[in-house]
């Protein structure tokens, strides 16, 4: 279940700097304290928001990971993107439309959770905030339309290989946390769970990676990334 765990204070907030008031100096936090958002824990697998519902609040993603799903009409899932701390997401409610996906936690999360109506008369006082929010909603278009060149452009193995590299290099390289299943890192790259399985086993015996329950390593990044840049992609 979902907790309330107290209000945040974006003074002392540990994320401060990949949030959206990153751009903002400390005597206008001053100002804007009486703003002082939620801080929600959910479990994982807990669903933060359902495709559909009215976008009432935004988030920022403090401590976990989160998977953002789309449902097609006839009930098919496809999860769109993996959260990290620092996102920003469910900032639908800005341009009037309900969320057009559903959050659900990959582990235990945080978030602050920011009510639309008051972040939009802080976006209107300080153009700091508007303009941090327009630049993470271009990275946002970015990273989707790099996600449709890796779908239309590249092959299986060279799908996975990406995925893998981009993955291990975000998180900080050597044993990372990876709890996508291999059902759900296919669904992420348009792959069946078979193709993502045999890869991986091949990858292992070759040597290139190395995995435990919940955990993976890169052991060859130059061989992997010669597997990720087979077709002159990279």
């Amino acid at each position: 279940m979902s907790n309330i765990k107290g209000k945040g204070h974006c003074q002392s907030c540990q994320i401060r700097h990949l949030s959206i008031f990153a751009q903002l100096p400390i005597d206008r936090l001053v100002e804007i304290q009486l703003f002082q958002p939620s801080v929600v824990t959910y479990a994982a697998d807990e669903t933060v928001y359902h495709q559909g519902d009215v976008a009432l609040n935004a988030f920022t993603l403090r401590r976990g990971l989160v998977k953002l799903i789309k449902t097609l009409p006839n009930g098919r899932t496809q999860i769109v993107r993996v959260l990290r701390a620092g996102d920003l997401f469910g900032f639908d409610g800005f341009a009037g439309e309900p969320y057009n996906h559903t959050a659900i936690p990959l582990s235990e999360i945080e978030v602050c959770r920011l009510p639309l109506g008051e972040l939009m008369e802080l976006k209107k006082q300080n153009p700091e905030i508007e303009n941090t929010m327009m630049r993470r909603w271009i990275q946002h278009l970015r990273e989707a339309e790099d996600m449709m060149l890796e779908l239309g452009a590249k092959k299986a193995a060279e799908r996975l290989a990406s995925f893998l590299l981009r993955w291990c290099e975000n998180m900080g390289g050597g044993w990372v946390v990876l709890p996508l299943s291999r059902a759900e890192i296919g669904e992420l790259l348009g792959l069946t769970i078979e193709t993502v399985s045999r890869f991986l086993s091949d990858w292992k015996r070759q040597g290139f990676i190395n995995e435990q329950r919940g955990s993976i390593q890169i052991q060859n990044v130059e061989g992997l990334r010669k597997t990720a840049c087979s077709s002159g992609s990279c």
